[in-house]
């Protein structure tokens, strides 16, 4: 009976709109000042790149880059750590990651996270450690942050380990937190779906002078992206934003479908900021001036109602789910829910059910991967695997209604339910094909 009333609740509202899976964080005000500064000649790369360093820190620690991706290539270049040594990484990243790592010749070692905190397992952590580790990369995951402290225990007494925060996901704004400062780098992302998007760009803070200066000469020496690029870029963000209203976003799957082709694919390929080819050489690549001049407004406004309007949705949906539907970080108390996971044992029909009702779920547009080890170590990261195995990434942000979040929550809670009640039946089919297998083998 209860899963029958939830039946009627979570039927579609509309079969002709659907909820985009993911909003741009910008205005249609800042994509006006893209194209606006892609007209302005009087803008100098030097001048761009000192008010954002001085934005970012006010401890002249900050350098600007095209990417994370660039940024952390630049670093691992200017370390020059011996071939062979190990890299431990949070076991779910994305594959540029790894194999930025793997192109200087690095060795990546994964270790597992606490799936309800999204943070490292210390433990883990202290039993991957070789005489060989000479760098932690710890990645900040779907919006929630993770207590450095941990990290930091687990590396007492090895002062040759530097530790590399990956930040791509945690921006809550200029006056949040930058980086813990035991850090040797802290790098953050304002690519196409990150908070505070500029379409592109990264900022990081650097705490050793003399590393700092040589990754700015070494970014500095890179070719810089044309104007002409950025512009298209921005063109295709415009347009990105127009379809994602919930009519035409509906529009646009209808379109997909009736083509035989995959909107999934469509959505990965619009956001994807490097796709085919070298990826080395395609990372090494200054930003566009007009797209710095982007970045400095995104970041002097970053304090907007976009942030705590999404902070807000999540909330809203985590104790809505709680004790029902598994969510990956749902207990950590510093989330933004940049990303909305929940763990599902039949994520196909789920998404499936999701999109009947109005929600573009996907299982796949992610570029978040389980990271396989270089080496083995006891405790491979089996949480991490489980968790990006059965994951599914919901649309909640400010621009869904509360209504439409209950419906959300509604349908969430059926396919819960539905899923346990199913689980006797599954057990009693297993059972009996055993009792078969073992009846032919005799």
């Amino acid at each position: 009976m209860v899963a029958q009333g939830f039946a009627r609740r979570a039927q579609p509202l509309d079969p002709r709109w659907m909820y985009a899976r993911k909003q741009l964080d910008a205005s249609f005000r800042d994509l006006l000042a893209a194209f606006a500064f892609t007209l302005r000649w009087d803008l100098k790369r030097e001048q761009l790149d000192a008010r954002l360093r001085q934005l970012w820190s006010a401890e002249d620690d900050a350098l600007a880059a095209l990417s994370v991706r660039t940024t952390f290539d630049a670093f691992l270049s200017e370390m020059a750590l011996p071939h062979g040594s190990e890299v431990i990484m949070t076991g779910i990243n994305i594959p540029d990651m790894v194999a930025i790592v793997q192109h200087h010749g690095l060795v990546v070692v994964p270790v597992d996270l606490d799936i309800a905190t999204l943070e490292v397992n210390a433990g883990q952590l202290r039993r991957a450690l070789t005489p060989r580790t000479r760098l932690v990369v710890a990645a900040h995951l779907y919006g929630a942050r993770m207590d450095m402290e941990r990290v930091f225990e687990a590396l007492a007494g090895r002062p040759d380990i530097h530790v590399v925060e990956d930040c791509a996901q945690a921006f809550r704004g200029c006056s949040d937190y930058l980086g813990d400062a035991r850090s040797a780098i802290s790098m953050f992302s304002f690519g196409a779906i990150k908070t505070a998007t500029s379409f592109g760009g990264a900022m990081a803070r650097v705490r050793c002078p003399r590393l700092r200066e040589a990754m700015r000469r070494r970014l500095s020496e890179y070719p810089a992206q044309g104007r002409l690029q950025f512009f298209r870029r921005a063109a295709k963000f415009a347009l990105l934003k127009l379809v994602a209203g919930r009519v035409l976003y509906g529009c646009f799957v209808r379109l997909c479908r009736l083509a035989g082709s995959s909107h999934d694919e469509w959505v990965i390929a619009a956001v994807r900021n490097f796709k085919g080819g070298d990826l080395v050489a395609r990372l090494r690549q200054q930003p566009a001036v007009p797209q710095l001049a982007l970045l400095e407004r995104r970041l002097s406004q970053s304090n907007n109602g976009f942030l705590h309007g999404r902070i807000a949705a999540g909330e809203f949906m985590r104790r809505q789910l709680a004790g029902v539907v598994d969510v990956p970080g749902a207990a950590n108390a510093l989330n933004s829910f940049w990303l909305f996971p929940v763990c599902s044992a039949d994520k196909n029909r789920l998404v499936a059910r999701l999109r009947e009702g109005g929600f573009d779920a996907t299982c796949s547009s992610t570029q978040l991967r389980a990271i396989r080890s270089d080496r083995e170590i006891a405790g491979a990261p089996r949480q991490c695997i489980e968790c990006i195995e059965n994951t599914v990434y919901l649309p909640v942000y400010a621009q869904v209604p509360r209504r439409a979040l209950e419906r959300l929550a509604a349908i969430l809670k059926e396919n819960a339910a539905t899923a346990k009640a199913l689980e006797p039946t599954e057990l009693a089919e297993e059972s009996d094909e055993a009792v078969e297998l073992s009846e032919a083998a005799r």
